[in-house]
C-alpha cells in the first residue's frame, strides 16, 4: 500500500511538473486574446494599462530617497535633507480592469491546460485498454 501511495505521489508530481512546463512555454504569443477591448478603452489595451498603473506605484522595497549623484570628492551637505514626501495617491484598479486582466490570463492559459488534460486523459484511457 505504501508503494501505491509513493507511485501515486510521483505521478501527481510529474503531472504537476508537466502542467507547469506547459504554462511556462511561451510558444503561443501569436494567439489573439478572446475578448475585444470595449469602445471606451480603445486607446490602450488592458494589459498595457495595468502595466502603466503598476509602474506608477511606489515600490515599497526601494528606499524613498533617490541614489546619490554626487561624486565622493564632494563634501556632504551640512543641512539635513528633508524626509521624502509621501507619493501621490496611487491609482486604483476598477472591478472591470481586474476582470479584464483575469479574462486575458485565463484566455492565455486555457489552451495549455486543455492540451495537458487531453494528453493525460488519452494516456489514462490507453492504460485501461
Amino acid at each position: 500500500m505504501s508503494n501505491n501511495k509513493e507511485t501515486a505521489k510521483h505521478a501527481l508530481l510529474k503531472e504537476l511538473d508537466d502542467v507547469q512546463s506547459l504554462l511556462d512555454d511561451a510558444d503561443t504569443p501569436t494567439q489573439p486574446p478572446l475578448l475585444k477591448p470595449s469602445a471606451e478603452d480603445t486607446t490602450a489595451p488592458d494589459s498595457q494599462r495595468i502595466r502603466q498603473l503598476a509602474s506608477e506605484r511606489a515600490n515599497p522595497f526601494l528606499s524613498g530617497r533617490p541614489a546619490p549623484s554626487t561624486s565622493p570628492a564632494q563634501p556632504a551637505p551640512s543641512v539635513p535633507t528633508p524626509a521624502p514626501q509621501t507619493a501621490a495617491p496611487r491609482p486604483t484598479l476598477t472591478n472591470r480592469d481586474i476582470d479584464a486582466a483575469i479574462d486575458e490570463l485565463v484566455a492565455e492559459a486555457l489552451p495549455k491546460l486543455e492540451k495537458a488534460l487531453r494528453l493525460k486523459l488519452r494516456a489514462a484511457l490507453r492504460r485501461k485498454t
